[in-house]
């Protein structure tokens, strides 16, 4: 079944898509995050509770058998029933909330909520053995209780007149109208929930509620003449825990059938599809500082340990090795089996906590016997800027894994990339020169912003090639001394696209063709050709733009000399902030003023830079803008 047929059997609706996605948080441990949230909604909703409580019991008696026993009813409904809906439950409470505000002070009716919460919930984890942090995070959950409390309260005695259908009503709204408020809140503060999506998760929740407030407003009136009426409410309690526990067991039963479609049966990792599902879910929050990266594992030594042992070793083997990888990577993404002896991990993290994930997914691969020894070789790739789709992703990672089975580093498109640069030193032997120069300063700026060895690798080829599509160029407009005509300008900002375009048919150079494509926008997002802004811009691509601008300023070019090494800091520092990322200005300052002298420049004019070491990680990307305005010294690359 492919990745598409799987996702046609989940819901298109937002509530029940939550209500999917949101399955297995129900019995797992609470994170930090949601207790602290819930923890400061539980103590605002004592605040805003305490002092209408003691102001009630101040002004009216309370009966306490009776109380006691709407809390044990409350705590019955709230235990018992429970109805999934988004990303969590609603249950019948107002079958009991109604009586409670009618037949008791309604300010103590908030407090007593909450204790029939935090009694429910105990109760049911002791009955299902779930956790125990748990029971007071049903505190923040009576806030639906403050907001008619507080009406009846604000209304003083009702005489049964028709203003008295009227203070239901707003009692009723307010009930909905903090419940929407705390509720969106919350959700927004743990999950991260949209507020549209959460108004549509609420306005179910009213449904719900509109349907029982009008029982519950009979049994308080039956009970004002006989409490024993109360009783009522329990044989209503039984049908609604059987509908509430036939709706969990199918959401159950479809929730664990879709689960089989995406595992692996023997190591109980995500398989192909859920990889698919996955990658489709992440993409779009990927980012330069964050990238999606994908990882291919391959084991060595694993047919000689089967041929040895068996394959029922075999397969414990593969379930041990399974078990690891999924620790080792559960910080930062998933691990799955894609079949055989291939696993897979999909990592979500920033840049130098993905070089100690991808080690710790290699040591978690590994295993050694007396007769045997089984490790890992891998290939990875940052998505999108490498790859923009699942398909590219794995086949390109897969070209890299069996690099460094030969036993060298994965250097793809390799041989392409020395013909592309051959092409530019036999059409433009200067602009080969000004190239290799500024793949050079590049990467020494790169160093210096840590990025890794495959980022730097990609942005000293970016560098390399960021020209070639001026090949297309004639050279009486690249040598025009004069102010170029629209048409003219035309042609030298399409030089970007083509080389974009030249590069990205080459698969292995996808990402080089990304970095290149962007390396003439704007910090201030009036470049080209896509306009975009700030760090929007791939970091590599404001890493060349600034390097570019430097280098040409320090060339001899038709419309202007060359300028001196002062002059051209000085006008990255005054474009710091509008064409360039200021951060990047600051590194390559930083690095032209390492050696206490500018750098020299051969017999074209070209500054000579030496190269630097390379570090280890993968780098993902965004998408960007470039400089404009022929006008300012600066950018004058852009006629370069």
């Amino acid at each position: 079944m492919s990745a598409a047929a799987v996702e046609d059997l989940r819901s298109t609706d937002p509530v029940e898509r939550l209500l999917e996605d949101s399955w297995d948080a129900r019995s797992s441990s609470v994170g930090r995050r949601e207790r602290t949230v819930e923890a400061l909604a539980a103590l605002a909703f004592l605040c805003c509770a305490g002092p209408l409580a003691i102001h009630a019991l101040a002004a009216h008696h309370l009966d306490v058998v009776l109380a006691l026993v709407l809390v044990g009813m409350y705590a019955l409904v709230a235990g018992l029933i429970r109805f999934p809906i988004g990303a969590g439950y609603v249950v019948p409470s107002y079958l009991v909330l109604v009586p409670m505000l009618l037949l008791l002070p309604p300010g103590v009716v908030p407090l007593l909520t909450a204790a029939g919460l935090v009694l429910g919930r105990f109760l049911d984890s002791l009955a299902r053995r779930a956790e125990r942090g748990r029971v007071l995070m049903a505190i923040p959950d009576a806030w639906h209780a403050l907001g008619p409390a507080a009406v009846l309260v604000a209304v003083g005695p009702l005489h049964g007149d028709v203003s008295e259908a009227l203070v239901y009503a707003a009692a009723f709204a307010a009930a909905c109208l903090i419940d929407l408020t705390s509720a969106t809140v919350r959700e927004a503060a743990i999950r991260g929930l949209r507020s549209s999506l959460q108004i549509r998760v609420i306005a179910a929740v009213w449904l719900v509620d509109a349907a029982f407030a009008p029982l519950g407003l009979a049994i308080a009136h039956a009970a004002q003449h006989s409490r024993f009426d109360l009783l009522l409410i329990l044989p209503l309690n039984g049908l609604f825990v059987v509908l509430s526990r036939e709706r969990n067991a199918r959401i159950e039963q479809a929730t664990r059938r879709l689960e089989e479609m995406l595992t692996d049966p023997l190591t109980k990792l995500g398989n192909r599809r859920k990889l698919s599902v996955d990658v489709e879910a992440r993409l779009a929050g990927a980012s330069v500082s964050a990238p999606l990266v994908l990882a291919l594992f391959d084991l060595d030594g694993f047919k000689g340990y089967n041929d040895t042992l068996g394959h029922l070793a075999g397969d414990a083997l593969l379930t041990r090795l399974g078990a690891r990888l999924k620790a080792a990577v559960d910080d930062h993404g998933s691990a799955y089996r894609l079949g055989g002896d291939e696993f897979c991990v999909l990592l979500h993290a920033s840049e130098h906590e993905l070089e100690r994930a991808l080690s710790a997914a290699v040591d978690a691969l590994k295993e050694r016997g007396e007769r045997v020894a089984v490790g890992a070789s891998y290939g990875a790739v940052a998505l999108p800027a490498e790859a923009a789709d699942l398909e590219h992703a794995i086949q390109l990672a897969d070209e890299r894994m069996y690099e460094r089975k030969r036993g060298r580093p994965a250097r793809p498109g390799e041989e392409v990339r020395e013909v592309l640069a051959s092409i530019i030193a036999a059409n433009r032997p200067a602009l080969e020169a000004h190239s290799s120069e500024v793949a050079q300063l590049c990467v020494r700026v790169g160093t210096r912003l840590r990025l890794g060895s495959e980022a730097l690798r990609a942005l000293e080829h970016a560098g390399e090639l960021h020209e070639i599509g001026k090949a297309a160029i004639p050279d009486a407009i690249l040598a025009k001394a004069t102010r170029l005509s629209d048409a003219e300008w035309e042609q030298v900002r399409h030089h970007t696209h083509l080389s974009e375009r030249m590069l990205a048919a080459i698969p292995a150079l996808r990402g080089v063709a990304t970095l290149v494509g962007s390396s003439h926008e704007r910090w201030d997002g009036d470049g080209y050709p896509q306009g975009l802004v700030g760090e929007h811009i791939p970091l590599g691509s404001r890493i060349i733009a600034a390097c570019d601008a430097y280098t040409t300023m320090r060339m001899e070019r038709p419309y202007r000399a060359q300028l001196e090494h002062e002059h051209a800091c000085a006008e990255l520092r005054r474009a710091s902030g509008s064409q360039f990322d200021p951060e990047v200005v600051r590194a390559l300052l930083a690095e032209l003023g390492e050696s206490g002298e500018p750098p020299k420049a051969d017999s074209a004019g070209a500054v000579a830079t030496p190269r630097r070491a390379q570090r280890s990680a993968l780098a993902g990307r965004t998408h960007a803008r470039a400089p404009r305005g022929a006008e300012q010294e600066c950018a004058a690359v852009t006629q370069n």
